[in-house]
């Protein structure tokens, strides 16, 4: 399972008993397809970057859920389709970087040599030669 952030912007103008019932339905689609619904998170009403469908303002709610791709997927068709929705966007919440992981200590001698990687002239093309890279060692065209 996969933990999803999905931000909805509604119009401005709808009750708040009309704001609840989208993100009813949107739950309801997250549950009908045994996904998990963490939590809503109300925003409220923002001013938006440029206008969409002439409306200045929108009220922002941000939805977090856990579930599959087809979760996801229906979780924004459904939203999509319903009116006084203005704007869908979901992505993949990643986990953080655990905290007990140790870094690479890397000693004055090994950074000053550079990357293990790199052959002569520190360029590092396919080649490894100073030519190796860029712009194509030699094929082509003559430099002046």
């Amino acid at each position: 399972m996969n933990e999803y952030e999905l931000m909805l912007l509604t119009r401005s103008d709808l009750e708040d008993e009309a704001r609840t019932a989208i993100v009813d339905r949107a739950k309801d689609a997250v549950t009908s397809t045994k996904g998990t619904w963490l939590e809503v998170a109300e925003w409220g009403r923002k001013k938006t970057t440029y206008p969409i469908q002439k409306l200045p303002d929108a009220n922002y709610q941000l939805i977090t859920f856990d579930g599959t791709g087809a979760t996801a997927d229906e979780a924004v068709r459904v939203l999509r389709i319903t009116d006084g929705v203005l704007r869908v966007m979901l992505v993949n919440r990643i986990a953080p970087y655990p905290a007990e992981a140790a870094l690479e200590v890397v000693s004055d001698e090994e950074l000053a040599a550079g990357p293990k990687d790199r052959g002569r002239g520190g360029r590092g093309g396919p080649r490894g030669g100073a030519g190796g890279g860029g712009g194509g060692g030699g094929r082509g065209r003559d430099r002046d």
